[in-house]
Protein backbone atom coordinates (compact mmCIF):
# COMPACT_ATOMS: atom_id res chain seq x y z
CA UNK A 1 0.00 0.00 0.00
CA UNK A 2 1.34 3.42 -0.96
CA UNK A 3 1.37 5.97 1.86
CA UNK A 4 0.42 9.18 0.09
CA UNK A 5 1.26 11.48 3.02
CA UNK A 6 4.77 10.04 3.21
CA UNK A 7 5.19 10.39 -0.56
CA UNK A 8 4.06 14.03 -0.40
CA UNK A 9 6.80 14.74 2.14
CA UNK A 10 9.38 13.09 -0.12
CA UNK A 11 8.26 15.15 -3.12
CA UNK A 12 8.30 18.34 -1.07
CA UNK A 13 11.86 17.63 0.07
CA UNK A 14 13.05 17.34 -3.55
CA UNK A 15 10.88 20.11 -5.00
CA UNK A 16 13.79 22.45 -5.77
CA UNK A 17 15.40 19.76 -7.95
CA UNK A 18 12.19 18.37 -9.47
CA UNK A 19 10.33 21.54 -10.40
CA UNK A 20 12.95 23.78 -11.90
CA UNK A 21 11.18 26.60 -13.70
CA UNK A 22 9.91 28.72 -10.81
CA UNK A 23 12.74 28.55 -8.30
CA UNK A 24 14.75 31.52 -6.98
CA UNK A 25 17.77 30.05 -8.77
CA UNK A 26 15.82 30.19 -12.04
CA UNK A 27 15.12 33.92 -11.65
CA UNK A 28 18.76 34.49 -10.73
CA UNK A 29 19.88 32.59 -13.82
CA UNK A 30 17.62 34.64 -16.09
CA UNK A 31 19.10 37.85 -14.71
CA UNK A 32 22.62 36.50 -15.25
CA UNK A 33 21.75 35.55 -18.84
CA UNK A 34 20.45 39.06 -19.61
CA UNK A 35 23.57 40.55 -18.05
CA UNK A 36 25.83 38.27 -20.10
CA UNK A 37 24.13 39.34 -23.34
CA UNK A 38 25.00 42.96 -22.58
CA UNK A 39 28.67 42.14 -21.92
CA UNK A 40 29.82 42.42 -25.53
CA UNK A 41 33.53 42.00 -24.78
CA UNK A 42 33.02 38.78 -22.84
CA UNK A 43 30.59 37.39 -25.45
CA UNK A 44 33.11 38.04 -28.23
CA UNK A 45 35.90 36.29 -26.32
CA UNK A 46 33.54 33.43 -25.54
CA UNK A 47 32.58 32.95 -29.17
CA UNK A 48 36.22 32.73 -30.24
CA UNK A 49 37.15 30.21 -27.50
CA UNK A 50 36.84 27.26 -29.88
CA UNK A 51 38.76 24.84 -27.66
CA UNK A 52 36.59 25.30 -24.56
CA UNK A 53 34.83 22.05 -23.68
CA UNK A 54 31.19 22.32 -22.61
CA UNK A 55 30.74 25.70 -24.27
CA UNK A 56 29.12 26.09 -27.70
CA UNK A 57 29.88 28.61 -30.40
CA UNK A 58 27.11 30.15 -32.45
CA UNK A 59 26.01 31.91 -35.60
CA UNK A 60 24.84 35.54 -35.79
CA UNK A 61 24.10 37.33 -32.50
CA UNK A 62 23.84 35.46 -29.20
CA UNK A 63 20.78 37.55 -28.32
CA UNK A 64 19.02 36.68 -31.58
CA UNK A 65 15.35 35.64 -31.39
CA UNK A 66 13.85 34.43 -34.64
CA UNK A 67 10.13 34.10 -35.26
CA UNK A 68 9.12 30.71 -36.67
CA UNK A 69 6.41 31.28 -39.26
CA UNK A 70 4.40 28.29 -40.42
CA UNK A 71 3.78 29.08 -44.09
CA UNK A 72 4.05 25.51 -45.42
CA UNK A 73 0.93 24.23 -47.12
CA UNK A 74 2.05 20.72 -48.02
CA UNK A 75 4.63 18.82 -45.96
CA UNK A 76 5.30 15.44 -44.35
CA UNK A 77 6.89 14.31 -41.10
CA UNK A 78 8.38 10.89 -40.47
CA UNK A 79 9.15 9.82 -36.90
CA UNK A 80 10.71 6.55 -35.68
CA UNK A 81 11.25 5.35 -32.13
CA UNK A 82 12.32 1.99 -30.73
CA UNK A 83 11.65 -0.23 -27.73
CA UNK A 84 13.22 -3.45 -26.52
CA UNK A 85 12.70 -6.59 -24.45
CA UNK A 86 15.95 -7.67 -22.82
CA UNK A 87 17.09 -11.30 -22.43
CA UNK A 88 15.33 -12.93 -19.46
CA UNK A 89 17.88 -14.61 -17.20
CA UNK A 90 15.07 -16.26 -15.21
CA UNK A 91 14.06 -18.46 -18.15
CA UNK A 92 16.53 -21.22 -18.98
CA UNK A 93 17.69 -21.30 -22.59
CA UNK A 94 16.20 -17.92 -23.52
CA UNK A 95 19.11 -15.72 -24.49
CA UNK A 96 17.52 -13.69 -27.25
CA UNK A 97 16.24 -10.14 -27.18
CA UNK A 98 13.63 -8.22 -29.15
CA UNK A 99 13.93 -4.76 -30.67
CA UNK A 100 10.86 -3.15 -32.16
CA UNK A 101 11.06 0.05 -34.19
CA UNK A 102 7.72 1.72 -34.70
CA UNK A 103 6.92 4.92 -36.46
CA UNK A 104 4.46 7.15 -38.23
CA UNK A 105 4.40 9.11 -41.46
CA UNK A 106 2.18 12.17 -41.29
CA UNK A 107 1.34 13.92 -44.55
CA UNK A 108 -0.31 17.32 -44.43
CA UNK A 109 -1.92 18.46 -47.66
CA UNK A 110 -5.36 19.10 -49.13
CA UNK A 111 -6.05 15.51 -48.14
CA UNK A 112 -3.97 14.56 -45.09
CA UNK A 113 -3.13 11.05 -43.95
CA UNK A 114 -1.30 9.07 -41.26
CA UNK A 115 0.52 5.77 -41.87
CA UNK A 116 1.75 3.69 -38.92
CA UNK A 117 4.36 0.93 -39.11
CA UNK A 118 6.20 -1.48 -36.84
CA UNK A 119 9.31 -3.56 -37.53
CA UNK A 120 10.19 -6.11 -34.81
CA UNK A 121 13.52 -7.95 -34.99
CA UNK A 122 14.89 -10.78 -32.86
CA UNK A 123 18.59 -11.02 -31.98
CA UNK A 124 21.11 -13.19 -30.19
CA UNK A 125 24.11 -11.67 -28.36
CA UNK A 126 26.47 -12.83 -31.11
CA UNK A 127 24.58 -10.60 -33.54
CA UNK A 128 26.12 -7.64 -31.70
CA UNK A 129 29.44 -8.95 -30.39
CA UNK A 130 31.61 -10.97 -32.79
CA UNK A 131 32.71 -14.33 -31.40
CA UNK A 132 36.31 -13.18 -31.83
CA UNK A 133 35.81 -10.22 -29.47
CA UNK A 134 36.72 -10.30 -25.78
CA UNK A 135 33.84 -7.97 -24.90
CA UNK A 136 31.04 -9.31 -22.73
CA UNK A 137 27.35 -8.89 -23.50
CA UNK A 138 25.24 -6.45 -21.47
CA UNK A 139 21.82 -4.82 -21.76
CA UNK A 140 23.59 -1.54 -22.60
CA UNK A 141 24.45 -3.09 -25.94
CA UNK A 142 20.77 -3.78 -26.59
CA UNK A 143 20.07 -0.07 -26.13
CA UNK A 144 22.89 0.86 -28.50
CA UNK A 145 21.67 -1.63 -31.09
CA UNK A 146 18.13 -0.25 -30.79
CA UNK A 147 19.41 3.24 -31.62
CA UNK A 148 21.27 1.89 -34.64
CA UNK A 149 18.07 0.25 -35.91
CA UNK A 150 16.13 3.47 -35.44
CA UNK A 151 18.52 5.21 -37.84
CA UNK A 152 18.56 2.29 -40.26
CA UNK A 153 14.79 1.90 -40.50
CA UNK A 154 14.19 5.64 -40.60
CA UNK A 155 16.60 6.00 -43.53
CA UNK A 156 14.81 3.20 -45.40
CA UNK A 157 11.36 4.63 -44.70
CA UNK A 158 12.42 8.17 -45.61
CA UNK A 159 13.83 7.04 -48.96
CA UNK A 160 10.51 5.36 -49.74
CA UNK A 161 8.38 8.22 -48.47
CA UNK A 162 10.09 10.92 -50.49
CA UNK A 163 8.56 9.49 -53.69
CA UNK A 164 5.04 10.23 -52.46
CA UNK A 165 5.52 12.89 -49.77
CA UNK A 166 6.22 16.60 -50.11
CA UNK A 167 8.65 18.53 -47.92
CA UNK A 168 9.67 15.47 -45.91
CA UNK A 169 11.38 15.87 -42.52
CA UNK A 170 12.51 12.92 -40.39
CA UNK A 171 12.42 13.41 -36.60
CA UNK A 172 14.28 11.40 -33.97
CA UNK A 173 13.36 11.30 -30.31
CA UNK A 174 16.58 12.43 -28.67
CA UNK A 175 19.96 13.93 -29.36
CA UNK A 176 22.12 13.61 -32.46
CA UNK A 177 25.09 14.22 -30.16
CA UNK A 178 25.94 10.71 -29.00
CA UNK A 179 27.03 11.68 -25.47
CA UNK A 180 26.40 8.17 -24.17
CA UNK A 181 29.19 6.73 -26.34
CA UNK A 182 31.87 8.85 -24.65
CA UNK A 183 31.92 6.57 -21.59
CA UNK A 184 31.91 3.29 -23.52
CA UNK A 185 34.98 1.13 -24.20
CA UNK A 186 36.77 2.28 -27.33
CA UNK A 187 35.80 -0.81 -29.35
CA UNK A 188 32.11 -0.34 -28.51
CA UNK A 189 32.23 3.41 -29.09
CA UNK A 190 33.86 3.06 -32.49
CA UNK A 191 31.61 0.20 -33.60
CA UNK A 192 28.33 1.99 -32.92
CA UNK A 193 29.51 5.49 -33.81
CA UNK A 194 30.58 4.16 -37.21
CA UNK A 195 27.08 2.73 -37.77
CA UNK A 196 25.25 5.82 -36.52
CA UNK A 197 27.28 8.14 -38.71
CA UNK A 198 26.83 5.84 -41.70
CA UNK A 199 23.07 6.36 -41.57
CA UNK A 200 23.32 10.09 -40.86
CA UNK A 201 25.57 10.34 -43.91
CA UNK A 202 23.01 8.40 -45.95
CA UNK A 203 20.35 10.99 -45.07
CA UNK A 204 22.72 13.78 -46.03
CA UNK A 205 23.82 12.27 -49.33
CA UNK A 206 20.19 11.65 -50.32
CA UNK A 207 19.26 15.20 -49.28
CA UNK A 208 16.74 13.97 -46.70
CA UNK A 209 16.61 16.51 -43.83
CA UNK A 210 16.57 15.18 -40.27
CA UNK A 211 16.35 16.64 -36.76
CA UNK A 212 16.65 15.40 -33.22
CA UNK A 213 13.77 16.65 -31.05
CA UNK A 214 14.27 16.85 -27.27
CA UNK A 215 11.41 17.84 -24.99
CA UNK A 216 12.28 19.00 -21.46
CA UNK A 217 16.03 19.06 -22.28
CA UNK A 218 18.52 19.07 -19.43
CA UNK A 219 21.35 20.61 -21.46
CA UNK A 220 23.69 23.09 -19.76
CA UNK A 221 25.81 24.67 -22.51
CA UNK A 222 24.24 28.11 -21.97
CA UNK A 223 24.36 27.70 -18.19
CA UNK A 224 28.09 27.03 -18.54
CA UNK A 225 28.43 30.48 -20.09
CA UNK A 226 26.99 32.29 -17.10
CA UNK A 227 28.89 30.03 -14.69
CA UNK A 228 32.14 30.81 -16.48
CA UNK A 229 31.44 34.54 -16.35
CA UNK A 230 30.58 34.37 -12.63
CA UNK A 231 33.55 32.20 -11.66
CA UNK A 232 36.23 34.03 -9.69
CA UNK A 233 38.78 31.30 -10.41
CA UNK A 234 38.42 30.89 -14.19
CA UNK A 235 41.48 30.48 -16.34
CA UNK A 236 42.47 32.06 -19.64
CA UNK A 237 41.65 28.72 -21.28
CA UNK A 238 37.97 29.31 -20.38
CA UNK A 239 37.90 26.63 -17.69
CA UNK A 240 35.99 27.47 -14.51
CA UNK A 241 36.13 25.81 -11.11
CA UNK A 242 32.64 24.26 -11.48
CA UNK A 243 31.77 25.16 -7.92
CA UNK A 244 34.62 23.14 -6.43
CA UNK A 245 36.05 26.23 -4.75
CA UNK A 246 34.06 27.07 -1.63
CA UNK A 247 31.73 30.08 -1.94
CA UNK A 248 32.62 30.72 -5.58
CA UNK A 249 29.74 32.65 -7.25
CA UNK A 250 29.52 30.12 -10.10
CA UNK A 251 28.20 27.51 -7.66
CA UNK A 252 24.83 29.27 -7.36
CA UNK A 253 23.98 28.28 -10.94
CA UNK A 254 25.02 24.61 -10.81
CA UNK A 255 21.45 23.20 -10.62
CA UNK A 256 20.14 25.24 -13.54
CA UNK A 257 19.50 23.99 -17.09
CA UNK A 258 19.40 26.04 -20.29
CA UNK A 259 15.60 26.11 -20.59
CA UNK A 260 15.36 28.02 -17.29
CA UNK A 261 17.53 30.82 -18.67
CA UNK A 262 15.33 31.10 -21.76
CA UNK A 263 11.94 30.92 -20.08
CA UNK A 264 11.27 34.67 -20.28
CA UNK A 265 13.75 35.32 -23.08
CA UNK A 266 12.02 33.41 -25.89
CA UNK A 267 8.49 34.49 -26.93
CA UNK A 268 6.14 31.72 -28.12
CA UNK A 269 7.05 30.32 -31.55
CA UNK A 270 10.49 31.91 -31.57
CA UNK A 271 13.88 30.20 -31.63
CA UNK A 272 17.34 31.14 -30.45
CA UNK A 273 20.34 31.61 -32.69
CA UNK A 274 21.98 28.46 -34.05
CA UNK A 275 24.55 26.93 -31.68
CA UNK A 276 27.28 24.45 -32.59
CA UNK A 277 28.36 21.78 -30.12
CA UNK A 278 31.92 21.41 -28.86
CA UNK A 279 31.28 18.01 -27.25
CA UNK A 280 34.36 15.77 -27.52
CA UNK A 281 32.37 12.99 -29.22
CA UNK A 282 31.64 15.31 -32.16
CA UNK A 283 35.35 15.39 -32.97
CA UNK A 284 34.75 11.99 -34.58
CA UNK A 285 31.98 13.34 -36.86
CA UNK A 286 32.63 14.53 -40.43
CA UNK A 287 32.32 18.32 -40.50
CA UNK A 288 29.03 18.32 -42.40
CA UNK A 289 27.46 15.97 -39.81
CA UNK A 290 28.60 17.86 -36.69
CA UNK A 291 25.40 18.66 -34.77
CA UNK A 292 24.10 22.17 -34.34
CA UNK A 293 21.14 23.06 -32.18
CA UNK A 294 18.66 25.74 -31.23
CA UNK A 295 15.99 26.17 -28.58
CA UNK A 296 12.39 26.69 -29.65
CA UNK A 297 9.45 27.94 -27.61
CA UNK A 298 6.48 25.79 -28.61
CA UNK A 299 3.68 27.68 -26.87
CA UNK A 300 4.73 27.32 -23.21
CA UNK A 301 7.37 24.60 -23.57
CA UNK A 302 10.97 25.16 -24.63
CA UNK A 303 12.38 22.26 -26.64
CA UNK A 304 15.79 21.62 -28.16
CA UNK A 305 16.17 20.82 -31.85
CA UNK A 306 19.42 19.41 -33.30
CA UNK A 307 20.39 19.20 -36.96
CA UNK A 308 23.57 18.19 -38.82
CA UNK A 309 25.63 21.27 -39.60
CA UNK A 310 25.77 20.41 -43.30
CA UNK A 311 22.21 21.68 -43.65
CA UNK A 312 23.30 25.10 -42.38
CA UNK A 313 25.97 27.64 -43.28
CA UNK A 314 28.01 26.94 -40.18
CA UNK A 315 31.52 28.20 -39.34
CA UNK A 316 34.38 25.78 -40.03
Amino acid sequence: MLKHDKLAQEVSGLADKLFLLNTPQSALGQQAWKSLLKDEAFVERLKEARGASGLPFWMNELSERVAVINDLKHYSVLAVDGSQIYPDRHIAGVNCFLINCGGILLSYADSSMANFFSEPRLFLPEHIIPTTSELSFSVDLVDLKREELEFEIASQRAALARTTSEGLLTLFDGSLIFWHLESKPEEIRDMFLREYLKYLDRFYQQQLPIAGYISMPKSKELVNMIRLRACEHKKETFVFCQGKVAKCPCKQFELLVDTQLLQNFLPPFHRTTIFCSRSSITEHYPRFLKPCFFYLNVEKEIVRVEVPGGWLKTPK
